[in-house]
């Protein structure tokens, strides 16, 4: 079976650029995919691709835009047929022998190779990774029977007011459009882990959740003012030490579609400087639990909360993203091409296109909180089509 690696697989795709090139050109000059697909009878759509793979002077690109072996073949039987030289076709399907040898070694799918010449090319990376997130967006959507537009949490991070050497935060989150498409299953839409004594808390977080009032004292409020009017009957359950925000089923089965926002403040929940000699790190998790076009992820950190610390994005699987320092965690580390921005302080909001009215909440909240937009650096992170509970996390080490 033939070794593959990333030095033949540029030999590989000298082989096909060359090979094609002498089989399709004119005096040594590509054809226009027009022209191509006229006078050898060919599909428009396969001519155009074959045409912009060969002008690439990268191997691995030539290796990854080509199309498959079988439509390679197409061209030389056309090639053939219109009189071109035997030994230059024969070339041209001994190079294609050699890409199907390839393929079938990686499972027998041009996709796997594409995959592999991805750890190479970016631009190829980016391209398999959307389509596949896609791909899951989709299957996500019509096993779970539902989908939102929007998915985002926005954190902002503050002094403690008793100046303790720790940091409130501050969340914001919820989903834009929210469409269930089987109706009659409950729906999870947030939750918020609370900490020290929960007895009697569940009564107090309902009141608390429906009277629409940011509360300081951390419980969760529902943002009605840029929710669904009115706003959708959720219900609260306590489960040790988490608060759990459902949407019941409705038996009729009536399809609704729904935008719910909440914001909570969590006391004390990260420090502002390292204790003891042992690393640590603040941790902005956010895990998609439903299928959604895009996610946001916003972190706004006080100018003087980790003033000379640069945070890193970290993508990973499960509850592992909660122990950053153990094996489990760095092995469970996914590759993708997602990117941190990091946006710096301003004096207002950066938009988020998607949502149009995140500008408006963000300014909403932080005017009832008491907070002063320029005094906050952002960090942001925008994907779109998340993985439903995968773990996107930004790390701000300490």
């Amino acid at each position: 079976m033939r070794s593959v690696t990333t030095k033949s697989l540029r030999e590989l795709g000298s082989q096909l650029h060359s090979t094609m090139v002498e089989l399709i050109s004119t005096d040594g000059r590509l054809p226009r995919p027009t022209d191509l697909s006229r006078w050898w009878q060919l599909d428009q759509t396969l001519c155009v691709r074959t045409c912009s793979a060969l002008k690439n002077d990268d191997p691995l690109r030539v290796l990854h835009q080509l199309s498959s072996s079988g439509s390679l073949r197409s061209i030389v039987e056309a090639g053939r047929s219109r009189g071109v030289d035997r030994k230059v076709c024969e070339n041209a399907e001994q190079a294609i022998s050699a890409l199907e040898e390839v393929i079938s070694s990686l499972g027998g799918k041009k996709a796997n190779l594409d995959t592999l010449i991805g750890s190479q090319l970016v631009e190829a990376r980016e391209k398999i990774e959307a389509t596949s997130k896609q791909s899951i967006f989709r299957g996500m959507s019509n096993l779970l029977g539902l989908q939102s537009d929007v998915v985002l949490t926005a954190y902002f991070v503050t002094p403690s007011s008793d100046d303790d050497g720790l940091c409130d935060e501050l969340a914001i989150y919820g989903s834009m459009n929210l469409r269930r498409l089987r109706p009659e299953l409950t729906t999870m839409v947030g939750g918020r882990v609370l900490f020290g004594d929960t007895s009697g808390e569940l009564a107090r977080a309902r009141e608390i959740l429906h009277g629409g009032q940011l509360d300081h004292s951390g419980f969760s409020v529902a943002l009605k003012e840029f929710s669904t009017d009115p706003f959708p009957d959720v219900d609260v359950s306590l489960e040790t030490n988490r608060l759990l925000y459902t949407l019941p089923g409705d038996p009729s089965g009536e399809s609704d579609e729904v935008s719910m926002f909440f914001a909570s403040i969590d006391r004390h929940a990260s420090r502002r400087a390292r204790k003891g000699s042992d690393p640590e790190v603040a941790r902005f998790i956010f895990i998609p639990r439903n299928p959604s076009k895009e996610m946001l992820l916003d972190v706004f950190v006080h100018r003087d909360v980790w003033p000379t610390t640069e945070p890193y994005l970290d993508i990973g699987r499960g509850d592992n993203v909660l122990r950053p320092f153990t094996e489990a965690s760095r092995l469970d580390q996914f590759d993708f091409c997602e990117s941190l921005q990091i946006l710096g302080s301003r004096s207002q909001v950066i938009p988020f296109k998607p949502m149009p009215l995140y500008t408006s909440m963000l300014e909403s909240v932080a005017e009832s909180a008491g907070y002063d937009l320029s005094d906050y650096r952002l960090y942001r992170l925008h994907v779109r089509y998340p993985v439903a509970s995968l773990a996107y996390g930004i790390y701000f080490p300490i």
